[in-house]
């Protein structure tokens, strides 16, 4: 047994007016074990936290809600309940509130007639939707072809279909429109009239002004005739064409009674051969005009013309289009027979994307997506049996350049290249403004810009990587950006030969042999050195040869003959090439030779500045060779990536680099040879700036102002003399405290005394010395307060008022009783009018006593007064406040307190109070005695007094049940006055009352507290006794956290650093002996949500996946909708989803899906579970169908009524709604009860005896449909005296629902009514539209349709003349 589960949704929202709904659920599946006894319905508008209970006896699962206001945003929620109690709640989604009906639709103007020189007569036809209710009246509207406002005709409400307009102007033409208007209000109005001129029709008009005939074939002729001198007065209505045969005098018409409207008719079905007379007579509103007769007679046959090209003169100037533009070139043409048509490009064949459309009388090349390589000359040639014509049309695309051409890298450098191309073959139309160079490391795969403004064809790339192999790119730029790009193929090495060798020596020599040693060459060029040659030239010779081929920088030359002299030199080489030869400086005579060891020198002392680099080289002497050692200050140097050592043949020397302090000392080197050994000591001084001085910090004194420093100086001193000491400080109490002051910035001693601080606040001191070479580091001290040993003195005694007269009076007070250490030096007086806020001081003297007076004070006014010592530290605290004195002369004694009363009692005390007497005697109030005794019936045997100097007082240590009387006096300097009695006795003992707590605004709405900060739930409370106090929380236990402070007359619950899942209801409980209070108080932490609940896939697809979710338990905030659907996803693949929740305080813990999921297409036929196959409803109420669906992929639905599609109106609601589950979702349908019974049984009573069918289709649905969007505007493709051929594209949008079709409507030019073109949907993007009449002008637009219904009208294409093949079919 249970509360029921929650209601089965979801909860439907219908019937939304604008200040009603009705709600439709399910019952719960499961009710708990009881019967459901009723529904709990609640609303709340979407701008609120607050539910408001709509309904708690609704019975139903439906429920009608009410006094809703226009235009808010609703949510609802149901509850079921049963004898357990209420389940959880089922929610809506979000309703606003608005009128169901909408404005009417636009009336149709049928005729304008009996027109006169100041009126005309409208009618028109009702509108196809009145938007759901009555149509109350029209409005007709008139505007003038020479205004631009539309101006109201009628001033009262029209309700018939017909209406005169008077009040026109003669001879001016006007238009007119109608507006329906229903309850909500005025629709669109209908499309314009034709205009019509405000004039009396007087005659019939003149003859045309001539006829010929321009074109014929073998079964009709074509005329054309010119409009007559004379209209009668009235606007010519059309013409009229008649033919005779030539040996007959009876006449027939061949065009329609009601005449042409256009100038030109072509006469069918005559006799070929036959010759023919021919007579046109024009028609206005008095009647047929005379005749204007053909010259001779016309006799039909075929006509044999050669082509002729009619290219205008905008094509003859050629064609600019930008490009991703289209290029459309429409050439008409005549000739008989029809010409073949061939179009060339350049004298070459078209590009693919080139179309071509060919007729009878036209043809047009059609170029989508246009770029540079469109541009040029296009010619058209046409050939029939009569001849032949061609015509050329240039065409120029505005793009960026085609690529530059031969690009080639010259003149390779270690640290440039140089690049050479040709201009593109292609400008794009615009002149090359510059280039753009890029180049690439081999390594990398972006390219970085070297140059956007190269201007001619070639360009020098300098600042290369030596070494490095690059890729190089060129780009040219119009005015219409940058073109296509030209790479290099193969990569360029940043390289040269490298430079000659540096000094060459001779290390050793023998009979036979010698050595040399060299120097690396300054730079290898870039590229590595591959090796070094040695060549060798004997003395008397000319030639030079090659004695070795060594890989380092020292070589060994073998074979030589003792005595004789010899040259050498060195060349170095790379995949570049040779360097230029280094020779050695003197000849070499091949002898044996020994020396002993010597390091030559120049100085014995270096200096080297800080962070430099150090480079010592010293000669060294000696044969054999001598081995070198390095020492630093006796120890053996150890060599570091920074410091290192290194030997030539002929020389040894050290490499410091970044040089620092550490550097510094003295450096022997040793040569040990077998003849002897030598040592000899350098020292290396570093330049640097001083280390810290020696500490600590020395406080030598302190005070409230300044602090008296001291310190020692650095050992290091940076190999120079110190100059000054740099003294800063930094207050710690400051919220800038990071940042530190210069107190001293030239300090020349080693001590300093920092003034101007700040009395208490706390410093940290640094010291920093100071040389050539800059600041050293600091040496900080420890905190120092600033501070006085002294302190000010405590405050003096309260000051009592004596010797009162009307302007002055004595103060005197006792001395505070600290000093503060020191002797107090003066005291400070204040006083203050009562009916001021403002303090002055008493004493303009230095006041060393410790009284006072006071004069110059206002008569009758009260004063009270305040004192504070002073020392050498400062003013110490001002003493307590005086009582208020009045400044007078006192006389009396005060009179009786008033208001005397007992406030409370208990079984030990009494509390009472009173107020001020009304006379005060002419002194100030000092206090007051309260006196009592027990009751007995002989008065006055006890009595006691306590004074108290407020207007209330508590008697304590009274005995229980004791009966008491109490009276109470004032009292002034002039003694004590007249009592006042507390009325009756008072019997002591406890008094019982109920708890009662106050809950204040803030706490009866939700309270919101941030994630972190602190909860404080602070309630007054009272009661007697005392009430035990109980603090809850609802659905879950208080946390550990949670601190409660409790007293007589309060109660606080504080929860400090709260999270979300503090959130929630609080439940406080007060009970005494005399009753129980609770409340309960919501809290809502705004912290990051938690994890989503119940993430699952809602709907697969191959490429799509659509999940869902529940909302966090705990959001702390607004979650969006729980559902997303994932797109481009490959089918067949597998993939994890997680969710996360975001709110404005941060993310939560994802939520993961578990197992991974296939992208597929999981097919499933479409049913339909109908319970009931008949359903009753009794006239007046309403009747709701609810039909579950099952199908993938969604199945798209509709409903039928006797085999017709049943429409949607204000009485009949269709639903597509979607569950939680995969492939199933509820239709309904919904017939809400009628306004009045007579209007029910007028729309509905015969409708229930029909049958209603529910039908499915399987469709591809990948998101809820919606009508598609427009067409774009349709064009005539093809046009003949006898049909025309429109075309048009698809949709930008088509609503998520593929378009299954288009309904095209066209119009002839002078009427304003829209004729559907075809019967059922057309499949395809064009049509061919044969009731047309030919010589009319014809306008036409078209609209899709998908699964969710027909979408909104294209835009009105470009008129178009249906005329034969020799004329043009389009026209402006």
């Amino acid at each position: 047994m249970d509360r029921p589960s929650t209601c089965e949704g979801p909860l439907h929202v219908t019937g939304v007016a604008e200040d009603r709904c009705t709600l439709a659920w399910r019952a719960p599946l499961h009710d708990g074990g009881n019967p459901i006894t009723h529904y709990i319905i609640e609303r709340r508008e979407t701008s609120r936290l607050a539910w408001t209970v709509v309904s708690t006896t609704c019975n139903t699962t439906c429920y009608k809600v009410t006094k809703l206001l226009e235009g808010n945003e609703y949510m609802f929620r149901v509850m079921a309940v049963n004898s357990h109690g209420v389940s959880e709640a089922l929610e809506s989604a979000a309703v606003t509130m608005k009128n169901p009906f909408v404005p009417p639709g636009s009336p149709h103007i049928e005729d304008i007639f009996n027109i006169t020189h100041d009126g005309m007569t409208i009618t028109w036809s009702a509108p196809e939707t009145d938007g759901g209710t009555e149509i109350i009246g029209y409005i007709i509207e008139k505007k003038d072809r020479a205004g631009i406002k539309w101006t109201r005709c009628n001033r009262q409400k029209i309700i018939d279909l017909s209406y005169r307009v008077t009040g026109l102007t003669t001879g001016h033409e006007y238009e007119f429109r109608v507006s329906a208007e229903n309850i909500v209000g005025p629709g669109e109005p209908s499309l314009p009239s034709s205009y019509y001129k405000a004039s009396d029709p007087k005659y019939k008009p003149g003859a045309p002004a001539y006829v010929n005939v321009i074109d014929s074939t073998k079964t009709s002729i074509t005329v054309s005739w010119g409009k007559p001198l004379s209209d009668g007065g009235s606007t010519i209505q059309g013409y009229i064409v008649e033919v005779c045969k030539a040996e007959e005098e009876e006449w027939k018409m061949v065009t329609p009674p009601t005449g042409l409207r256009v100038n030109k008719y072509e006469i069918p079905k005559l006799t070929e051969g036959q010759e023919y007379k021919i007579q046109v007579c024009a028609l206005n509103k008095m009647g047929v005009g005379e005749p204007v007769v053909l010259s001779g007679t016309a006799k039909p046959e075929e006509r044999m013309d050669p082509p002729q090209i009619y290219l205008d003169s905008e094509l003859r100037k050629g064609i600019t289009v930008k490009a991703g533009g289209s290029v459309r070139i429409y050439i008409p043409f005549k000739g008989r027979p029809t010409p073949e048509i061939k179009w060339t490009k350049d004298d070459g064949d078209l590009s693919e994307k080139a179309v071509v459309e060919k007729a009878v009388n036209f043809t047009q090349l059609s170029i989508d997506s246009s770029d540079r390589h469109d541009s040029g000359k296009y010619t058209l040639s046409l050939t029939n049996s009569s001849g032949s014509v061609s015509e050329f049309v240039s065409v120029k695309v505005l793009d960026t350049p085609g690529a530059p051409q031969n690009l080639v890298v010259k003149d390779i450098k270690k640290d440039s290249v140089t690049l050479v191309w040709d201009a593109p073959a292609i400008d794009g139309g615009s002149k090359i403004k510059n280039y753009v160079i890029d180049k690439r490391e081999s390594t990398r795969k972006a390219y970085a810009n070297v140059s956007t403004k190269c201007t001619k064809t070639t360009f020098k790339v300098d600042n290369l990587i030596e070494g490095a192999m690059y890729y190089f790119r060129v780009m040219a730029e119009n005015d219409y950006g940058i073109g296509l790009c030209v790479e290099t193929k193969t990569a360029s090495k940043a390289s040269e030969v490298p430079l000659p060798v540096g000094k060459v020596f001779l290390t050793d020599v023998t009979k036979t042999s010698a050595t040399l040693a060299w120097e690396k060459p300054e730079h290898d060029g870039g590229s590595r050195i591959g090796g070094y040659l040695i060549e060798m030239q004997p003395k008397g010779t000319d030639k030079w040869g090659v004695a070795g081929n060594p890989k380092t920088c020292e070589g060994t030359v073998t074979g030589l003959t003792a005595g004789i002299e010899y040259l050498f030199r060195i060349i170095a080489y790379n995949e570049k090439g040779k360097s230029e030869p280094k020779a050695l400086a003197a000849p070499v005579i091949a002898n044996d030779m020994t020396i002993e060891p010597s390091i030559k020198m120049q100085f014995n002392t270096y200096n080297v500045l800080a962070g430099k680099d150090l480079k010592l080289e010293f000669p060294v002497l000696g044969r054999p060779k001598p081995k070198i050692s390095w020492a630093k200050d006796g120890q053996a140097l150890k060599v570091t990536s920074r410091v290192n050592v290194f030997n030539t043949p002929l020389t040894t020397g050290i490499q410091i680099t970044e040089a620092c302090k550490e550097d510094f000392g003295k450096y022997s080197i040793t040569a040990t040879s077998t003849v002897s050994t030598i040592t000899e000591d350098v020292t290396i001084i570093i330049l640097d700036k001083p280390g810290p001085p020696k500490g600590p910090v020395k406080v030598v004194e302190v005070s409230n102002t300044f602090v008296h420093l001291s310190w020692e100086p650095p050992a290091y001193t940076g190999g120079c003399q110190v100059k000054n000491y740099i003294v800063e400080k930094r207050d710690t109490t400051t919220t800038t405290w990071l940042s530190w002051t210069v107190v001293a910035p030239d300090v020349k001693i080693l001590y300093h005394k920092v003034k101007n601080l700040l009395s208490g606040n706390e410093y940290i001191f640094r010291v920093r010395a100071v040389n050539k070479y800059g600041a050293g580091d600091c040496l900080q001290s420890e905190p120092i307060i600033a501070r006085n040993p002294y302190k000010p003195p405590s405050a003096p005694g309260t000051p009592e008022a004596s010797q009162i007269t009307r302007d002055s009076m004595v103060l005197s007070w006792t001395a505070p009783e600290n000093t503060g250490g020191v002797d107090i030096q003066a005291y400070h007086l204040e006083k203050r009018d009562k009916d001021s806020v403002r303090w002055t001081k008493c004493n303009r003297q230095k006041l060393t006593e410790t009284n006072f007076k006071v004069t110059g004070l206002m008569p009758d006014h009260f004063y009270e007064f305040r004192v504070a010592a002073e020392n050498e530290t400062g003013i110490g605290d001002l003493s307590e406040l005086s009582l208020f004195y009045r400044a007078c002369d006192a006389t009396t004694p005060p009179g009786p307190p008033r208001h005397a009363k007992v406030t409370d009692y208990t079984k030990s005390s009494v509390s009472l109070s009173w107020g001020k007497p009304d006379f005060d005697g002419g002194a100030y109030i000092k206090g007051y005695i309260v006196e009592m005794r027990e009751y007995t019936p002989q008065p006055e045997l006890t009595e006691e007094a306590e004074v108290a100097p407020v207007t209330k007082l508590t008697i304590t240590d009274l005995k229980d049940g004791g009966e008491y009387q109490f009276r109470v006096c004032a009292i002034n300097s002039e003694g004590v006055g007249e009592a006042a009695n507390f009325h009756g006795t008072v019997l002591t003992s406890d008094r019982a009352d109920p708890p009662e707590m106050e809950l204040d605004a803030d706490l009866r709405k939700v309270v919101s507290v941030r994630a972190g900060g602190t909860l404080r739930l602070f309630v007054p409370i009272r009661g007697r006794p005392e009430p035990s106090v109980k603090w809850e929380k609802l659905e879950s236990t208080l946390t550990e956290h949670a601190a409660i402070d409790t007293t007589t007359s309060y109660t606080m619950l504080v929860i400090d650093n709260v999270n979300r899942f503090d959130s929630g209801k609080y439940s406080l409980t007060l009970e005494n002996s005399s009753g129980t209070k609770s409340a309960v108080i919501s809290v809502r932490i705004l912290d990051t949500p938690s994890a989503p609940q119940n993430f699952t896939v809602k709907e697969l697809k191959k490429d799509s996946v659509t999940l869902a979710w529940d909302t966090p338990l705990n959001d702390a905030c607004t979650v969006k909708v729980p559902e997303a659907t994932v797109p481009n996803l490959n089918p067949n693949e597998a993939y994890l989803f997680r969710v996360v929740a975001v709110n404005e305080k941060g993310k939560s813990e994802p939520k993961d899906l578990g197992l991974p999921v296939v992208a597929k297409d999981v097919a499933i036929e479409p049913s339909i579970n109908l319970l009931f196959t008949t359903y009753s409803v009794k006239v007046g109420d309403d009747l709701t169908l609810e039909v579950p669906v099952r199908g993938r992929p969604k199945p798209v639905v509709s409903w039928k009524k006797d085999s017709l599609p049943l429409k949607q109106t204000s009485s009949i609601t269709i639903i597509n709604t979607a569950t939680n589950h995969i492939d199933s979702k509820p239709v309904m349908i919904q017939l809400p009860y009628s306004k009045s019974l007579s209007q029910f049984n007028k729309d509905f009573s015969s409708d229930f005896m029909t049958h209603y069918s529910f039908l499915t289709a399987l469709t591809k649905c990948w998101c809820l449909s919606v009508i598609p969007g427009p067409p774009s505007t349709p064009w005539v493709s093809f046009v003949s005296r006898e049909s025309l051929t429109v075309c048009w594209n698809e949709p930008v949008t088509d609503g998520g629902s593929p378009v299954i079709g288009y309904h095209l409507q066209m119009k002839e030019r002078s009427s304003s009514i829209w004729q559907k073109v075809n019967k059922t949907a057309i499949p395809g993007n064009q049509w061919r539209v044969t009731n047309i009449c030919p010589g009319l002008i014809y306008e036409f637009k078209v609209a899709a349709e998908n699964a969710a219904g027909i979408g909104k009208m294209s835009k009105t294409s470009e008129e178009v003349l249906a005329i034969d093949a020799c004329g043009k079919s389009l026209i402006s």
